[in-house]
């Protein structure tokens, strides 16, 4: 019988079960109150970022840069929903046109490019929507010709105008001396920018010489010591304003960690976390709770694999208010009904392909078919930190689920206002996520 369900004897409405329960033979255990206040506590704390239309607030973004011969292009791409500070809706009536516009006109406020800590000249730049919600800004740049090794620096200056807490990943391809039949240059630099350190420096050689290797950095290891203080690098551009950077090297091999992209993904993704939640609030026994969640790692890596790999693709603003809807869904059903286990795993399975397609947008971008050596390696490291960070979400949470049930009333109470706070929560999220799709466009 589901928790709304309204017994009904003799002529009066019996709300025993939710109003005047029953007095248990024993009084709640000290370990049962204890679970059940961290149960409570745990989804308050997932449902505290309601405020938020998106899954993820803080946001990433990609910055490639190639340099092909004389020409260098840096590829910037957005997210519509990073913007809104930067540029708020209610000024750009056709928002993507104008915005884009705007980025067009003020591309010395986007990004700048430095030899020798001598910014260049913009040769010539182009904003357009790459899909729906995606921005990408291509930035031309011709390279002076030089027959020793340079120092690149570039500058991601917009990262300021980001929310707090985004993260940028740079990779720099060198395509100079790319074999004919190779589908990349060599990748010179990967690096994690932020607005505290928003500039990746490389030395570049000469287009004659192959002497030195890529240069990586990342957040798997720490950066390279110098002599300058923090392992970080002004360089004299503007009086207000510097570029904060690592200190170029040829010898730092570490890599940006996809793995740990995964887990943050997953840990700062509330509507994924919301929805784990929901399926989890119902389970009574740990088999179940193990069916549950296989299944829905299952059918997002499906889905993940054949977006990332551009094999399938949607627009983001039919996946992001779809992901929502599952949410309500989900806790709809457990007001309602008390689904057998092989339904509620075939509706896991179908929500899980839609919240596969919304992990493959947030590899998008940051513009992960465009990294030299293929999407291979990072998109298993990826899915494999998002599944790292949802077992240990499963394993603080379940436990508290499991000990919480062993009474009985404290069970039901669970259950119901649990899946009322997530119903809640989903159907706000569905509404503004359907409404930004006319004021964002």
């Amino acid at each position: 019988m589901s928790c709304l369900a309204i017994q009904v004897s003799r002529g009066e409405s019996d709300l025993s079960l939710l109003v005047k329960p029953s007095v248990p033979s024993s009084a709640p255990s000290y370990g049962n109150r204890i679970a059940l206040r961290l149960a409570v506590f745990g989804l308050a704390v997932l449902c505290l970022p309601i405020r938020s239309t998106f899954a993820h607030p803080e946001g990433f973004s990609g910055l490639h840069v190639t340099i092909d011969g004389d020409q260098m292009r840096a590829a910037i791409t957005l997210h519509t929903r990073d913007l809104g500070t930067w540029f708020p809706p209610g000024k750009y009536p056709d928002y993507v046109a104008d915005v884009t516009r705007e980025l067009e006109t003020s591309v010395g406020e986007l990004i700048e490019l430095q030899i020798d800590e001598q910014p260049l000249s913009v040769a010539n730049v182009k904003a357009f929507l790459l899909e729906v919600g995606l921005l990408e800004i291509d930035v031309d740049y011709r390279l002076p010709p030089s027959i020793e090794a340079v120092e690149l620096l570039v500058w991601s200056k917009h990262l300021i105008q980001m929310p707090r807490g985004h993260q940028q990943l740079l990779f720099i391809e060198d395509r100079r001396e790319m074999a004919a039949d190779a589908e990349h240059g060599v990748l010179r630099l990967e690096d994690v920018l932020t607005v505290e350190r928003d500039a990746g420096a490389v030395l570049l050689p000469p287009e004659s010489s192959t002497d030195l290797q890529p240069v990586h950095r990342g957040v798997e290891e720490s950066p390279p010591e110098t002599a300058e203080e923090d392992g970080l690098r002004t360089h004299p551009t503007e009086e207000a304003r510097k570029p904060k950077a690592n200190a170029p090297t040829a010898k730092n091999s570490s890599r940006i960690s996809f793995f740990l992209f995964g887990i943050e993904h997953i840990i700062t993704g509330y509507d994924h976390l919301l929805f784990l939640a929901a399926l989890l609030l119902t389970c009574t026994k740990f088999k179940e709770a193990a069916a549950i969640i296989t299944c829905f790692t299952v059918a997002h890596s499906i889905t993940l694999a054949l977006a990332a790999l551009d094999l399938v693709r949607l627009p983001s603003g039919i996946i992001e208010p779809a992901i929502a809807a599952s949410i309500v869904f989900v806790a709809a059903e457990n007001l309602l009904v008390t689904p057998p286990l092989w339904r509620r795993a075939a509706i896991t399975c179908l929500f899980g392909l839609i919240h596969g397609l919304g992990f493959a947008s947030a590899l998008r971008d940051i513009g992960l078919g465009m990294i030299p050596g293929g999407v291979a390696w990072p998109l298993l490291r990826f899915n494999l930190g998002v599944e790292a960070g949802q077992l240990a979400v499963a394993a603080v949470l379940l436990p508290l689920l499991l000990l919480a049930r062993r009474n009985e009333r404290l069970a039901k109470w669970l259950v119901c206002s649990g899946s009322i706070l997530v119903a809640v929560v989903g159907a706000y999220w569905l509404a503004t996520r359907i409404i930004s799709q006319f004021v964002v466009g």
